[in-house]
């Protein structure tokens, strides 16, 4: 039988909880929480990076605009003081994610465990609904990592993936 994917119309911000990403000052895997409500449209929410390996924590709270909102960035490179969605880093402090490798000329990336098990789901599926929600994760993944072509190799490097956070 053929593995199905139900599409669960999950945006990209429903994974923004935490970020495994690596710590600027050991290089080893370290964490960015939001120490309250994590959606990126919440104000005066304290977010925080911790290594567990060397010690290191900073705590940041995003700014924001004239409107009294969090300013909000999806481009694909950091904008300090933005919360930045969509790039290969965490939203505030742009630190690189620990999930991440490079596939031909893109990078594969996932924000922490649930968001690659999510994509690995996505991506194993032979069978897809056709009419995903318009900002769900998987109406926005580029069409390489949707190509039944390139699956097997994808499903190799989310693996490997995997065994980093272990």
């Amino acid at each position: 039988m053929k593995k199905q994917f139900n599409n669960q119309k999950r945006m990209l911000e429903s994974f923004g909880d935490q970020f495994l990403v690596i710590c600027p000052n050991c290089s080893k895997q370290a964490k960015v929480l939001s120490l309250g409500e994590h959606q990126p449209y919440q104000i005066d929410v304290t977010k925080r990076f911790t290594c567990l390996q060397c010690g290191l924590t900073k705590d940041i709270v995003p700014k924001k605009n004239n409107f009294n909102q969090n300013k909000i960035s999806y481009e694909k490179t950091f904008k300090d003081g933005f919360i930045n969605i969509g790039g290969a880093f965490d939203w505030y402090f742009g630190y690189p994610l620990l999930l991440q490798i490079p596939f031909r000329e893109h990078t594969f990336w996932a924000y922490n465990l649930k968001h690659l098990q999510y994509l690995k789901s996505y991506i194993e599926a032979e069978l897809r609904e056709n009419h995903p929600y318009y900002l769900s994760v998987e109406s926005r993944l580029p069409l390489w990592m949707k190509s039944a072509k390139n699956r097997d190799l994808i499903l190799k490097a989310i693996i490997k993936l995997e065994l980093k956070t272990k």
